[in-house]
């Protein structure tokens, strides 16, 4: 009784298990790596008089694992980078939609510039603001 109960099953799992098998050719393997530049970014902005900040989380898009490592290795020169970029910022940049989709350009533009002359090659393919606050 046993036995007719377990020779279906073990056809129905040997002929299920191609459908399992993992097809090399088949496989399409994204190398599209995103790393945060945490803690966020936070800093004074917009020069005398009041005191007026920004807070940013930032996440880089690499390409491939060995670029993710070369990123990672100069977190601290991306983040000074960073920091001096929103440091520079007016109510104006930081006020509109616009403003902001420059500043992310900008920031994009600095960072690939810094790993350029780091690395011999831009790297960063795309640079996110996960969040972006600013208090006046």
């Amino acid at each position: 009784m046993r036995l007719k109960l377990f020779v279906p099953l073990l056809l129905t799992l040997l002929f299920s298990l191609p459908a399992f098998a993992d097809d090399k050719e088949d496989v399409n393997v994204d190398e599209t790596r995103y790393l945060d530049l945490a803690p966020a970014l936070v800093t004074n902005f917009g020069g005398p008089g009041r005191m007026k900040y920004i807070k940013a989380e930032v996440s880089l898009k690499v390409d491939s694992q060995d670029e993710l490592r070369a990123v990672m290795h100069h977190k601290p020169l991306l983040r000074h980078t960073m920091v001096m970029l929103l440091t520079r910022q007016t109510d104006e940049t930081v006020g509109s939609k616009e403003g902001k989709e420059k500043l992310r350009l900008e920031a994009l533009a600095a960072t690939q510039a810094m790993m350029e002359a780091e690395e011999g090659k831009p790297i960063i393919d795309d640079l996110l603001f996960s969040t972006f606050f600013v208090q006046r």
